[in-house]
Parts: structure tokens; C-alpha cells; sequence
């Protein structure tokens, strides 16, 4: 009986302070606030942007009472800016711009976006001219930057006369030139907030004193985000493009498949797969390109160059330009790599032929006529007129037999399968062209 007494007691104890126990727990959550912290530096691309609204995201979830952005950017991609703005502006959490270095170009747009301004003494925000510098697009930039300016509180015509050249500013800006401020300046015009030496003095100003166990969370990008942000760079995508060209290019020129083969399909799938990663190109794009490199395969089985080859380059260049975030970006690196890789492939062609590596690729011996090799000039004009058979298909080259010998041939302009019954037709020196006995017939 005292058994049973003692196990109702541990469970009438167990139901009285379990309300208790968790209230405790919901109040030891609620007593820890966080200060979310996203790094905005580098050149701003699709990669970036995934990472940002990545960050944007988690603050949210954790319901965060700040959130920072840490800029230092020179700028980029106009439309991956747009984006990390979008984000900025739609979240609740109250947000916090901290140029640490620089917010110039692209940067403009981001820094201006959040509800509070701080910058570092002698840092810099401006400069956000576009490239080109055509109207319609200075026209479409500067007014995405007065908008968000609008919404944020800001002057809109003096963050509009980063990018447009034409705006007049009494005693701030004359015409022809792009506004750039430093922190000092832009606290006199009240874009910046305020200064503050170090992110550290950021997040003491933001936390109120009556918040107690404030944890500070910095995000940092992972794995796939660090490929895309670095695939999807203005700079090295068309990089990975040339190399990934050159390594394919020299694969079909050597046997086998071997190192170039392998160092092209990585470029090309950092390409690919950093542009898939950060949301610039959908999966047939990759698939796209796939199918062009198959119909390139196929295309070097068949005799001449006709609707596969056509078919695969048109399939290869197309998913390429989808994969870059606009056309304009897409033709300057379209155009740069096949240079590249046009200068490249000649310079291994011509100039590296002592290289064992390459003697896969360029016959490096000579024959000289010091050391004893004399040409033989054959006069094959006794085969003009002469039947014979093919024993390998001739594209338009290969071997026949011709009487009782076996001799190297050239079809005329035609395909001529194996075991086909030829007549020669021309003898040019030691050349023999040959045409199909039935073809002649017709």
C-alpha cells in the first residue's frame, strides 16, 4: 500500500509543477532575443541574392528584433539588387543598412532599402551610374531608386542623382557629373542615419538596455551558395565558359577521353549548376545544353556536317545565353570566351608542340630533308579511268583497292560506303579521286 501511496504522490507533484515547468521554459525562450547579421560584400550576383533572402528568411523565422545588413559591395547585377531590396523592404523586422566600406553602383539601391542608415567615417554610397549608360536603362534605374527612396524616406532626387547624370542639386551636384557622398557628407543630407566605427557599436545602438541575453547570429553562406555566388559572377562566368570550351574543344581533338574532357564537363557544370543554384536558369537549361553536346556526339558519326551539328550548336549556345540573368550579360561573355578560347586553342596548336602532353594533339616531328627524308612524288595517272572497290568508307577519304593494289582515295563530294564498287574519275598528281559506279551510272 505505501508503494502505491508514493508512486500518486510523484504523479500528483509531477501534474501540479508540470504548468510551472513549462511556463519557466516559454520564459527562458522568450528572455533570449536575436540580432540576425547578413554579409552583403563581394560583387552582387544571382548567388548573392539567393544568400541574402536566404537570410532574410531565418531572421524572420527566429523573429529576430534586428536585422543588419553588412554592405561592402562595388556593386554588380542590377536585377539581383532589385531583388535583395524587394526582400529588405517586404520583411516586418526593423532593418539596418551598415555600409562598412563602401555601398557604391548597385550597392545604392540595398543600402537605401533598409529603415536605418549607419556608415563607418569615410566610407562611401553613390556612384550608381549604369553600364551602358543609355537612357533607357539610366531612365528605368534612377527610377527604381527614387521608389525606394520614397518608401523608405529618403530624398528621392538625391539618391536619383547617383545614377543620372542630367539632375541638378543646388550646391550638392552640377550637371554631367554622378553623385558619390562619404559618410560625412551624407549625414549632412541626411541619406546617412549616423556614423559608427565598427559593427560592433551598430548592434550596442540598436539593443535597448531593458532587453536581457541578446544573441547575435551572423549568417554565412553554405556550400551550393558560395558555388553560385562565385559561378554566377560577372567575372568568372565567362571564365568558366573559355575553359570549359578549350578543355572540350582539345578532348574531340585527342583520343580517347582524358584530362581536358574532365576540366571542361567541371567548368561547364560550375557554370551550369552555380546559375541553377541561384535561381538565373531552371533545370532545361541544363537539359538544353545536354541535348546539344548528344546531337555534337552524333553528329560525328555522320558523314559531312548537317542538321545535328547545326541542331547541337544552336541547343549549346542557346542554354548558355538562358542561363546568364539578361542578354546583354550573356553576349559580352559569349563573345569574350570564344576569343579566349580561340587564342588559347591557337597558342597550343602552334606553340607548345615540344610538349609530350600535347603531342596527343600536333604531330611535333619533322622529317627534315638534312637528316635524309626526301618526298616521293608518285605519278598515279596509270589509275585514270581503273574500277575498283572501297574497303573503308571514304568521308571523303579511305582506302580502295584498285586492280590488285590497295590505295589511299578521295571521294568527290559525296559519301561512298564500304564495299561500294568506284571508278576513278581524276588523277592529281598522287591524288585519286574516285565517284560510285552507280552514281556515274545515273
Amino acid at each position: 500500500m505505501r508503494y502505491k501511496e508514493v508512486l500518486i504522490t510523484i504523479f500528483l507533484i509531477c501534474l501540479i509543477f508540470a504548468p510551472v515547468e513549462q511556463s519557466l521554459a516559454e520564459n527562458a525562450i522568450k528572455a533570449s532575443e536575436y540580432v540576425y547579421i547578413v554579409p552583403v560584400r563581394g560583387v552582387i550576383d544571382n548567388g548573392l541574392a539567393t544568400f541574402v533572402i536566404r537570410g532574410i528568411r531565418e531572421a524572420e523565422e527566429m523573429q529576430a528584433k534586428a536585422l543588419i545588413f553588412e554592405i561592402d559591395t562595388p556593386g554588380g547585377e542590377v536585377g539581383s539588387a532589385i531583388k535583395i531590396s524587394n526582400a529588405i523592404l517586404k520583411t516586418s523586422i526593423p532593418t539596418v543598412s551598415f555600409i562598412n566600406n563602401e555601398a557604391t553602383s548597385a550597392g545604392v539601391i540595398i543600402a537605401i532599402s533598409s529603415k536605418t542608415i549607419m556608415a563607418v567615417p569615410g566610407a562611401t554610397i553613390g556612384a550608381a551610374e549604369t553600364r551602358p549608360n543609355e537612357e533607357k536603362y539610366i531612365s528605368y534605374w534612377s527610377s527604381a531608386l527614387r521608389a525606394v527612396a520614397e518608401k523608405t524616406g529618403r530624398d528621392p532626387q538625391l539618391v536619383a542623382a547617383m545614377a543620372d547624370a542630367d539632375i541638378v542639386i543646388e550646391g550638392v551636384k552640377e550637371k554631367g557629373k554622378i553623385l558619390s557622398l562619404t559618410t560625412g557628407e551624407a549625414i549632412k543630407l541626411g541619406l546617412v542615419d549616423e556614423q559608427a566605427d565598427s559593427l560592433d557599436q551598430v548592434v550596442q545602438r540598436i539593443i535597448n538596455d531593458d532587453i536581457k541575453n541578446v544573441e547575435v547570429v551572423k549568417a554565412d553562406m553554405n556550400l551550393s551558395e558560395r558555388i553560385a555566388h562565385m559561378a554566377s559572377n560577372p567575372y568568372v562566368a565567362p571564365v568558366l565558359l573559355t575553359v570549359g570550351i578549350v578543355g572540350t574543344i582539345t578532348e574531340i581533338l585527342t583520343p580517347g577521353f582524358g584530362i581536358p574532357g574532365v576540366i571542361g564537363l567541371i567548368a561547364f557544370g560550375l557554370f551550369f549548376g552555380g546559375s541553377f543554384m541561384a535561381g538565373a536558369a531552371q533545370s532545361w537549361v541544363l537539359g538544353l545544353f545536354i541535348i546539344g553536346l548528344l546531337l555534337l556526339v552524333i553528329e560525328m558519326f555522320i558523314p559531312g556536317f548537317g542538321v545535328f551539328g547545326v541542331s547541337g550548336i544552336l541547343s549549346i549556345i542557346g542554354s548558355v545565353i538562358m542561363a546568364f540573368p539578361s542578354l546583354e550579360q550573356a553576349l559580352i561573355s559569349i563573345l569574350f570566351a570564344m576569343a579566349a578560347s580561340g587564342l588559347i586553342i591557337y597558342f597550343l596548336m602552334k606553340r607548345i608542340t615540344v610538349n609530350p602532353i600535347f603531342n596527343r594533339i600536333i604531330l611535333g616531328t619533322k622529317q627534315e630533308k638534312s637528316e635524309g627524308y626526301i618526298a616521293v612524288n608518285k605519278d598515279m595517272s596509270e589509275f585514270l579511268g581503273a574500277r575498283g572497290k572501297t574497303v573503308t568508307p571514304l568521308r571523303p577519304a579511305g582506302t580502295a583497292i584498285i586492280g590488285e593494289r590497295k590505295v589511299d582515295v578521295l571521294a568527290e563530294g559525296e559519301f561512298i560506303p564500304s564495299g561500294s564498287d568506284i571508278v576513278v574519275i581524276r588523277v592529281e598528281g598522287s591524288k585519286i579521286i574516285v565517284k560510285s559506279i552507280e552514281r556515274e551510272n545515273v
